[in-house]
């Protein structure tokens, strides 16, 4: 569940939320406090905006029910809810570190982790690590791997290999030509090794010069790979700002999220296209449990500096003129040093690979 405050009054609101599936409201000093699915937060939003309503978003009702409990306990109390958790934290992985990699590998290393039940929650004693260290040597992009446990931490070191994963030779294959997610494989000839869904890297083989008998899965032979693939790309370009004043729209959300142990449950994803955040620590001495609170503000597309939205133009056309396809554009803002750079991302469904 998702609360969202609007500065309208509730018969307004709820006459221009209607077709929001809304789960509670309350009025306060003419602002109305409204509880929505999460998947309703898009449309909530486009409605607000459309209407010129202010809104803000403050809290992930799923991920503040633990926090609201311990609210209502005395402190003394909440000490030893607390302690009594850490106690038993003990027997679970808490935090997953993946060294040795980076893009798609990283990507498919983590899907592995998951499949094998090294995940974040997991009790330690159900964590096979040598058949987790298997299932990652398998992938044919890592050439060796080892996975401890320390703590509540889990580590899965890995050495990444200089090819792609191994394909048994035959004829020709069809090869990805970026780091993607997978959307669809259409073969005309061969057999597809990859399905909607999959990561895959740039080099990675999509569908395999052989072709196998149905009846019992046996090599029927090589054969020239025919076909084509799809996949969800994401091209990025930083560009520094100018000395021009970024503006907010004065629409704002804030999610709270904890830290345990090195681990963390983050609050959800930011909703807006061209954003700013901004994220305070809090530790809740003596016991390693950090409030971690992030406030992602709304900002004007038109306060960007020329050159900026002059280089993302730019970026757009090109990017159109070579896929042909309708690029979803976003940005975010970082800092460093006093300087601020503007990450431009662009997202589309485009072939990844023919022949």
């Amino acid at each position: 569940m998702v609360t969202l405050h609007i500065d309208r009054p509730a018969a307004n609101v709820l006459s221009a939320l209607r077709e929001v599936g809304i789960c509670g409201a309350e009025e306060t000093d003419g602002c109305t406090k409204v509880c929505i699915k999460q998947k309703e937060l898009q449309k909530a939003i486009a409605i607000c905006g459309e209407r010129c309503y202010n809104y803000k978003i403050t809290d992930i009702s799923s991920r503040s029910a633990a926090r609201r409990l311990l609210a209502k306990l005395p402190l003394a109390l909440s000490v030893v809810a607390l302690a009594a958790m850490m106690f038993a934290s003990n027997a679970f992985v808490w935090k997953v570190e993946i060294t040795g990699l980076d893009g798609s590998a990283r990507l498919l290393a983590e899907r592995v982790l998951a499949e094998e039940g090294a995940r974040a929650g997991a009790v330690k004693s159900s964590i096979d690590l040598r058949e987790t260290e298997r299932a990652l040597t398998a992938l044919g992009c890592i050439s060796a791997a080892s996975v401890t446990v320390r703590g509540n931490t889990l580590s899965a070191d890995c050495l990444a290999s200089d090819g792609g994963a191994a394909i048994r030779p035959g004829g020709e294959n069809l090869i990805s030509r970026y780091d993607c997610v997978v959307t669809r494989v259409v073969a005309e000839s061969g057999t597809p090794v990859v399905s909607a869904g999959d990561v895959v890297a740039k080099g990675d083989v999509l569908i395999e010069g052989r072709e196998y008998r149905t009846a019992d899965g046996t090599d029927a032979g090589a054969v020239a790979a025919r076909g084509r693939a799809y996949g969800r790309v994401t091209f990025a370009y930083p560009c520094p700002l100018g000395g021009g004043g970024l503006r907010r729209t004065g629409e704002s959300m804030t999610t709270t999220g904890v830290g345990l142990a090195g681990a963390e449950l983050a609050g959800a994803d930011c909703p807006y296209e061209f954003y700013e955040s901004e994220t305070e620590r809090k530790r809740l001495y003596p016991l390693p449990v950090e409030i971690v609170q992030t406030t992602y503000y709304e900002l004007e597309e038109e306060s960007f500096d020329g050159e900026a939205e002059r280089f993302a133009e730019e970026k757009e056309e090109e990017l159109r003129a070579l896929y042909g396809a309708g690029f979803e554009r976003r940005a975010s803002v970082t800092e460093s040093g006093g300087a601020k750079t503007v990450t431009i991302y662009f997202t589309a469904e485009i072939c990844i690979g023919e022949v």
